[in-house]
C-alpha cells in the first residue's frame, strides 16, 4: 500500500529537473560520438590506409563505448529513483545539479582518454571524473533514502540495500580505477568490469 507523505518544498519542481536532466544527458551522449572521426585522408586512399585509420580510431571507440555505458547507466538509475520521488528539497536540487555538471564534462574527459589514455594524467583524470560522478550519485541516493518525506512509496529494506550496493559498487570500482591509473594507465579501466555484472535497473520495490 502506498504511503503518501508531505514532501519538502523546493525551488525547482520535479518535472523541470527531469526535463533539464533528460536534455543534458541527451546532449552529453551526442557529443561523445563527435570524437569518432577519421583523420583527413586523400580521395585516392587505399583500403589499407583506411583500415589503418580505423584501427588507430579503436582507442577512441573504446572510450566512447565506456562513457556511453556509464552515462546511460546513471540516467536509467536516475529515472528509476525519480519514480519513487515525490518532490525535491533544496539539498537534493543541489546534488542533482552537481551530478549534471559532472556529466556535462564527460565528453571532454572521454576525448582526453581516447587520445592519450595510455598516459597517467589522462587516465587519472578520466577515472577521477567517473569517481566524482559515482560519489555524487551516492550522496544523492543516501539523501533520498534518509528523507522519507521525499518518497512516494514505501521502500523495502531489501530494495534499500540494493540501491546502496549498486551506487557503492560503482564508486568503489571508479576509485580503484583512479588508483590503478598511476600504475597501469589505460588498463586501469578494467576495474569497472564488476559494474557490468549488476542489473541495469535495480529499482526499489514496494514494502
Amino acid at each position: 500500500m502506498s504511503v503518501h507523505r508531505a514532501p519538502a518544498r523546493s525551488a525547482v519542481g520535479k518535472p523541470r529537473m527531469e526535463a533539464l536532466s533528460d536534455g543534458l544527458y541527451a546532449i552529453a551522449l551526442t557529443l561523445l560520438v563527435l570524437e569518432l572521426k577519421l583523420p583527413p585522408l586523400p580521395v585516392d586512399a587505399s583500403d589499407a590506409a583506411i583500415r589503418g585509420a580505423l584501427v588507430a580510431l579503436l582507442p577512441k571507440g573504446l572510450a566512447w563505448m565506456l562513457s556511453f555505458w556509464v552515462i546511460a547507466l546513471f540516467w536509467v538509475r536516475q529515472q528509476r529513483l525519480y519514480r519513487y520521488l515525490a518532490a525535491l528539497d533544496p539539498a537534493l536540487v543541489r546534488l542533482e545539479l552537481l551530478g549534471l555538471a559532472i556529466v556535462s564534462l564527460l565528453p571532454f574527459s572521454t576525448a582526453l582518454m581516447g587520445e592519450y589514455g595510455d598516459r597517467v594524467t589522462p587516465a587519472a583524470i578520466y577515472a577521477g571524473h567517473l569517481a566524482a560522478l559515482a560519489l555524487a550519485t551516492l550522496l544523492r541516493t543516501s539523501h533520498f533514502l534518509r528523507h522519507p518525506a521525499l518518497q512516494t512509496l514505501e521502500i523495502s529494506i531489501g530494495a534499500v540495500r540494493r540501491m546502496r550496493l549498486h551506487t557503492g559498487l560503482f564508486a568503489a570500482c571508479a576509485l580503484a580505477a583512479l588508483g590503478l591509473a598511476f600504475l597501469m594507465p589505460g588498463w586501469n579501466m578494467l576495474a569497472l568490469l564488476p559494474t557490468l555484472a549488476t542489473r541495469m535497473m535495480p529499482g526499489p520495490r514496494r514494502a
